[in-house]
């Protein structure tokens, strides 16, 4: 097994990825801070402690092979930042509130090209959709190879917490 990274070394490393390359990602989390997250040709499994809205810490591994598990996960609809027009937003409304002019499915989105964190305007801020990610109680139980890294990305992910925020740490754990 992998041994696991900080999550502020190993999350900078998807993003870069993802932004590469924004076709065929998938992702699949907990309410509990556990993810999967899966491109082409790679595979991470994560898990991120919540600081603030804004910030994380945690631990992640980059997995060395592919399996069933994460196979079936890579046949879900692949996760994408897609732009949404004034368009786009009045007609998801006619969609939801049933009144006449066009309408648009969440399949009409998600058959768009996703595009990488450098093609979205920080110029002109437009509405994104960001997803889909799949959600499961927890990870552990898609297979025992992932409930075994599982626990040890929580050892991980918790002794990162304590090192670098002991007088929030005391607090939680």
């Amino acid at each position: 097994m992998t041994k696991p990274e900080p999550a502020d070394m190993i999350v900078p490393r998807i993003m870069k990825q993802y932004s590469e390359r924004p076709r065929g990602w998938h992702i699949m989390s907990t309410p509990r801070g556990e993810m999967l997250i899966l491109s082409s040709d790679s595979a991470f499994q994560l898990k991120l402690i919540p600081l603030n809205p804004y910030e994380f810490t945690g631990a992640g591994v980059e997995l060395p092979e592919s399996c069933d598990t994460v196979e079936s996960i890579r046949s879900s609809p692949e996760f994408g930042l897609r732009p949404l027009s004034e368009s786009d937003l009045h007609s998801i409304l006619n969609s939801i509130t049933g009144d006449s002019g066009p309408k648009l499915s969440l399949d009409d989105i998600l058959r768009r090209t996703p595009r990488s964190f450098d093609e979205l305007s920080t110029n002109i801020p437009t509405p994104v959709l960001r997803g889909p990610v799949l959600m499961r109680p927890d990870l552990g139980s898609l297979s025992p190879e992932i409930l075994k890294r599982q626990i040890s990305l929580d050892r991980s992910a918790e002794k990162t917490f304590r090192k670098r925020f002991p007088e929030r740490a005391g607090i939680y754990f």
